[in-house]
């Protein structure tokens, strides 16, 4: 059964990452929306900071994890409504944390992608998914999507693919999207972002490499282009046709975007600057 995992916090992050589920379920065939809410607190989490620094009591948390319930459940209720018939929607909760979580959830149900919202303007301590998304990106067996909490949903015609020449092959993973036949028609707007400009004066090795990605890219439309810049991740962000594209997708590998998430610079790049949902391929 074709499932997509959904991680929720109840804030607005990931009430937006719903509505773009939603869509994303219909348009690309799946059978099951999985929400999953982690119920997991640190022992801090867990006092209340009265006058006598009292515990919170065990009919404070049973409280507040039935009326947390509830939320789970009528989420899950409009969501189905949207998504209407041939797409089941259920909910899962756990006691684990959030990443841990996921990664059970996966063991057992073999969702297919995640999807996460990302709060790129306003960061709070209630975005707890929002708060681990570079962790559930590093860690995810599976495709991860990440949709920045104030990007709607729109169909995809173009998907912007940063890749560095070094990993090349690490794009024998995108055709994995081929799966879908909804995927036919996406146009990949391949880009590398090299300071030195060797495409003006490739020699045999870049050539070859670019030959290399075409190869690997044929079974895609698809255009390479090149960006100058020093700072890849302003290459990318500034790439000229990026107003044009739906999604940007990351590739695995030491060299690539994905391996990058792990910098604080590139993490706040893809939140504070990235307006684009970014799906990590696996």
């Amino acid at each position: 059964m074709k499932t997509l995992l959904v991680p929720v916090d109840f804030t607005p992050a990931s009430e937006n990452a719903l509505s773009f589920a939603a869509e994303w379920a219909k348009k690309y065939l799946y059978e099951r929306i999985i929400l999953l809410r982690s119920f997991y607190s640190s022992m801090y989490e867990n006092m209340i900071m009265s006058a006598d620094f009292s515990s919170v009591n065990e009919e404070y948390l049973n409280k507040k994890r039935k009326d947390e319930k509830k939320i789970l459940n009528d989420l899950c209720n409009d969501l189905a409504k949207k998504t209407g018939e041939g797409i089941r929607v259920q909910t899962a909760v756990s006691e684990l944390p959030l990443v841990r979580s996921i990664i059970q959830v996966i063991k057992y149900e073999k969702p297919e992608m995640i999807l996460t919202g990302s709060d790129t303007i306003h960061a709070t301590n209630e975005a707890f998914v929002a708060g681990n998304v570079i962790a559930i990106a590093r860690l995810s067996p599976v495709r991860v999507l990440i949709v920045p909490e104030n990007y709607h949903y729109k169909p995809i015609e173009k998907a912007l693919v940063p890749v560095d020449y070094k990993t090349v092959s690490s794009l024998n993973k995108i055709n994995s999207l081929r799966s879908s036949p909804r995927w036919y028609d996406v146009e990949l707007l391949a880009l590398n972002v090299d300071a030195t400009q060797r495409n003006l004066d490739p020699d045999e090795n870049f050539k070859e490499a670019e030959n290399n990605l075409h190869d690997y890219l044929k079974n895609f439309k698809h255009e390479i282009y090149y960006e100058a810049d020093k700072n890849v991740i302003n290459g990318i962000l500034n790439f000229k046709k990026i107003n044009e594209v739906q999604l940007m997708i990351a590739l695995p590998g030491v060299h690539s975007f994905l391996y990058s998430l792990t910098h604080k610079s590139v993490s706040e790049a893809l939140y504070r600057k990235c307006q684009l949902p970014v799906m990590i391929l696996k």
